[in-house]
């Protein structure tokens, strides 16, 4: 395992951390991705309902083998799908350019918007994990360029 200190590495990499919310994460969207994001679709996509109506078809996809696993952004797959379904052109197109999204900013269908992770850990109590943030990478660097900034820790080197 590895962990990346953010601060260290934002000289290298551009980051922009957000708060893992509905408002926080519209505005960057909104601020950094405008053509991709304007502020019409993050108002309708990024509410609760239609949280739950992407993350509902999203499952649906993975689990009727369209998408390649719970991870994947692959909008011509997802596409597939969602033409099996009586959606009409436009809520299709709201949910392919949801999962654009997903692939950019990273809120993907388990994302809660109140900036708290899903507890999915069996047999907890809890509906909550811990406080959630989306790191955006303007730069893409690789592990070398890190740890030569001291940017990372290795907790396990070496473990397999």
């Amino acid at each position: 395992m590895i962990v990346i200190d953010t601060e260290k590495a934002a000289p290298l990499t551009g980051v922009k951390s957000v708060p893992a919310t509905f408002d926080k994460v519209s505005e960057f969207a909104n601020r950094e991705l405008p053509e991709e994001f304007p502020k019409q679709f993050t108002d309708t996509v990024m509410t609760p309902e239609f949280q739950d109506q992407y993350g509902w078809h999203y499952q649906e996809a993975v689990d009727r083998k369209f998408l390649e696993d719970k991870w994947s952004t692959k909008i011509d797959d997802f596409e597939d799908y969602l033409d099996t379904t009586d959606l009409s052109e436009t809520e299709k197109s709201l949910l392919k350019q949801r999962l654009e999204m997903q692939g950019t900013v990273g809120n993907n269908q388990y994302y809660e918007g109140n900036g708290l992770t899903r507890d999915k850990i069996a047999g907890s109590g809890n509906h909550y994990g811990a406080v959630e943030t989306l790191n955006f990478e303007r730069q893409p660097v690789n592990l070398q360029q890190l740890e030569e900034a001291g940017a990372i820790a290795y907790v396990s080197k070496g473990f397999k």
